[in-house]
């Protein structure tokens, strides 16, 4: 079975005072896991009761925990909820920033293999930046998949960072095969009002393929030469935390064992995107990330 490394942070959510796992690029692996697929964490937690709450928490789904480094302390992410769903952050940052490039094992990272960043925390400035822009340069170097998400947070990305963001996900899309970005995320990135116009940006960065989630309108999935809005399923929603991650996950696991992984049709895409806003969609049902992501079994109601 290919693999789905996944590097950046991992925290805990603190919901209504209860501790939660979280972390974006963690969600993602824990999604793949779940889906029955492979994924390792690249990251580091503190050296606390929390950090072992949540080495533990990503063991308990099987994630592989090999080159995640224990010390320091954990960081923390306050989360309120509105009455419809959304969220909003307050962080605390820990040690997830001093994640060294000499932790990661390479050569457990294959040609077959995917590599994805989450850069929530991964661009503050720190050592974690330092060992994104390694790590991809480790794997534009050896043809392995990168997929990339930006996880912009405005209680991160602050007024006098967001042209430094800017300039590091350009970065990252110029390189990537798969990107996923919210419609905030986008128009911030492109400084495109217009959906279509955007897209048509980031492929000229150099990104191959594009996911622009909508929320209950579905994703809009775009290659250099097609794009189609495609639907989800309708839901009750409850906590959408980790909704976009638990998307990610499902592309990323389907993706993996792929023998072609730059060679996928566009019909093929809108299936794989459709199961991934199903899972998405789920997730938004119950409170918290991990804890609310389905299963493969569970989706049985929707693909039989």
């Amino acid at each position: 079975m290919n693999k789905v490394f996944c590097i950046g942070e991992l925290l805990i959510d603190l919901i209504n005072n209860e501790a939660k796992a979280g972390g974006a690029p963690a969600n993602v692996c824990a999604s793949v896991c779940k889906l029955g697929g492979d994924s390792y964490f690249l990251g580091q937690v503190g050296d606390d009761d929390y950090g072992k709450f949540l080495l533990d928490t990503l063991k308990s789904v099987n994630i592989n925990t090999d080159m995640v480094v224990k010390e320091g302390q954990t960081t923390l992410a306050v989360v309120s909820i509105d009455e419809k769903g959304e969220r909003d952050f307050k962080f605390k940052r820990g040690s997830d920033g001093e994640y060294s490039f000499e932790s990661i094992d390479l050569e457990k990272i294959t040609s077959h293999d995917i590599v994805h960043f989450g850069s929530a925390t991964g661009f503050l400035e720190g050592e974690l930046k330092n060992t994104y822009f390694k790590l991809l340069n480790y794997c534009v170097k050896n043809n392995i998949f990168v997929s990339f998400d930006p996880n912009y947070r405005d209680a991160l990305i602050t007024e006098d960072k967001i042209d430094s963001f800017v300039k590091d996900c350009k970065e990252f899309i110029k390189y990537s095969d798969f990107i996923k970005l919210s419609d905030e995320e986008i128009k911030i990135i492109t400084k495109e009002e217009d959906l279509v116009k955007g897209i048509k940006a980031l492929h000229n960065m150099g990104a191959k393929v594009v996911a622009i989630t909508l929320g209950s309108k579905g994703t809009l999935i775009s290659t250099k030469e097609y794009n189609k809005i495609v639907s989800s399923i309708e839901i009750e929603q409850v906590d959408s935390t980790g909704a976009g991650d638990a998307f990610v996950g499902a592309v990323l696991k389907q993706i993996a064992n792929q023998e072609e992984k730059n060679n996928i049709s566009f019909n093929k895409w809108i299936d794989i995107v459709f199961y991934a806003n199903v899972v998405g969609a789920i997730t938004c049902t119950n409170y918290g990330a991990i804890d609310s992501m389905p299963e493969e079994k569970d989706l049985h109601i929707v693909f039989q």
